[in-house]
C-alpha cells in the first residue's frame, strides 16, 4: 500500500517524534500564561491533551502494533475527546467567560462513553459511531461560534472605535481549519499510512502556531453575561416617557458635539463608549441608544466618520510637497491601523485615501 514502505515509515516516526515534543514543550511554555484569562487556559488545556494523544501513540512504535484495529480503535476513541476540548477553546474566544468546569467535562464525559463501549463493542460500526458523534459535536460547535461571533462582533462596534486585537472574527476561520483537519485525521486513519499520519500531524501543527500567534495577540473583552432564554420586552411608552426620551437625546447631542467635534475626543485611537459617556455625564446604554436609533450607527461607525473628516482636512491643509505619508495621517486623525483608516475612509468618501490626495 502506498506510503507503507520503511522510507515513509522512517519519516512518520520522525515527524511523530517532532509533534510530541512540539506539543509538550508548548505545554510547558503556556503553563505560567494560563491564568490570564479563560481563553489562555483552555489554550493550555489543549496543549496538554494533544500532547498526552501524542506521547500515548508512542505504543505504534512496537512492531505490529500499527495494524492492530482493536488498539487503533481505542487510540482514536481517545483522540476524538479532543473535538470537546477544542470546541470550548472557540467558544470561550466568541464569549469570554463563558466555559466552566461543567461546560468542559459534561461534552467530553458524552465523547468518552465510546471508549468504553468500543473496548466491549470492538467494530468497525462502533468505531464509526464515535466519529459520528465527535462530528456532530464539531458542527454544533461551529454553528454556536458563528451565532456567539456575531454578538461578539456587535458589542465591539457599540463600544470601541477600534476592532484591532480585540475582534475574534479569526476564531470562525480557525475553527473551520480544524474541522479540515479533523476531517483528513478520519481519512488518514482510514487508509493506514504512514505518509497520510505524518501529513496530518505536520498540519495540526502549522494551524496550532497559527492560532497560538492569533491568541497571543488577542485581547479579551468582557461582555455581558449570555442569557440565551432571554427575550427583550416590548413595553408601551406613553407621551410623557417619549417627552423624557427626547429630552434626554437633545441633551446628549448637545454634550456629544462639544466633547466630539469641539474637545475631538476621537483623536484618541483606544476611544471606547465608556469614556465617552463619562465625559458627557451619561451611561453608556443612552448613549448607545441615541447612537443606535437617532443617527442610526454604532459607536465605531460614528467615531470613525468622524476620523475620517479629521483626515480629509489635514490632507486639504498641506500642499503636495508637504503631504504625509497615509500611515502618518491616519495616526494623527486617531486611527491606530492603517487597514482600519483606508476601510473608513473608502466607505465615507467612496474612494480611498490616496485618491482623495491627488485628487
Amino acid at each position: 500500500m502506498f506510503g507503507m514502505g520503511p522510507t515513509y515509515e522512517a519519516l512518520a516516526h520522525f515527524v511523530h517524534g517532532g509533534v510530541t515534543v512540539f506539543f509538550v514543550t508548548w505545554s510547558w511554555l503556556l503553563w505560567p500564561l494560563r491564568k490570564q484569562n479563560n481563553m489562555m487556559y483552555m489554550l493550555f488545556l489543549n496543549m496538554v491533551y494533544f500532547a498526552f494523544c501524542n506521547v500515548k501513540d508512542l505504543i505504534f512504535l512496537v512492531d505490529g502494533y500499527w495494524e492492530d484495529f482493536f488498539l487503533s480503535g481505542i487510540s482514536v476513541t481517545i483522540d476524538l475527546l479532543y473535538v470537546p476540548i477544542v470546541s470550548n477553546f472557540f467558544i470561550e474566544v466568541a464569549s469570554p467567560g463563558w466555559v466552566n468546569k461543567r461546560r468542559v467535562l459534561v461534552p467530553m464525559a458524552v465523547q468518552a462513553v465510546f471508549i468504553p463501549l468500543f473496548i466491549l463493542f470492538p467494530s468497525e460500526h462502533m468505531y464509526g459511531a464515535a466519529l459520528l458523534f465527535a462530528y456532530f459535536q464539531g458542527i454544533v460547535a461551529l454553528i454556536l461560534v458563528c451565532f456567539l461571533m456575531v454578538r461578539h462582533r456587535k458589542f465591539i462596534m457599540d463600544n470601541y472605535s477600534y476592532t484591532e486585537h480585540i475582534d475574534a472574527s479569526w476564531a470562525i476561520k480557525c475553527v473551520a481549519l480544524l474541522f479540515v483537519c479533523t476531517t483528513l485525521y478520519v481519512i488518514a486513519f482510514a487508509n493506514e499510512t504512514w505518509l497520510s499520519g505524518a501529513v496530518f500531524q505536520l498540519m495540526c501543527v502549522g494551524t496550532w502556531l497559527y492560532l497560538y500567534s492569533l491568541s497571543r495577540r488577542h485581547q479579551v473583552v468582557d461582555l455581558p453575561e449570555l442569557t440565551v432564554f432571554a427575550f427583550p420586552v416590548v413595553k408601551n411608552k406613553s407621551a410623557n416617557d417619549e417627552e423624557d426620551v427626547s429630552e434626554a437625546y437633545s441633551v446628549i447631542a448637545m454634550r456629544l458635539e462639544e466633547c466630539m467635534k469641539g474637545g475631538k475626543m476621537y483623536l484618541n485611537p483606544k476611544l471606547s463608549l465608556q469614556d465617552v459617556a463619562a465625559e458627557i455625564g451619561t451611561n453608556r446604554t443612552y448613549l448607545s441608544d441615541y447612537l443606535n436609533h437617532v443617527l442610526k450607527m454604532t459607536f465605531y461607525e460614528y467615531v470613525n466618520a468622524l476620523r475620517v473628516d479629521e483626515a480629509c482636512e489635514i490632507i486639504d491643509s498641506m500642499t503636495c510637497k508637504d503631504r504625509s505619508s497615509m500611515q502618518e495621517i491616519a495616526e494623527m486623525s486617531g486611527f491606530n491601523s492603517i487597514s482600519t483608516f483606508n476601510r473608513a475612509f473608502a466607505r465615507r468618501k467612496g474612494m480611498t485615501p490616496g485618491m482623495y490626495s491627488k485628487k
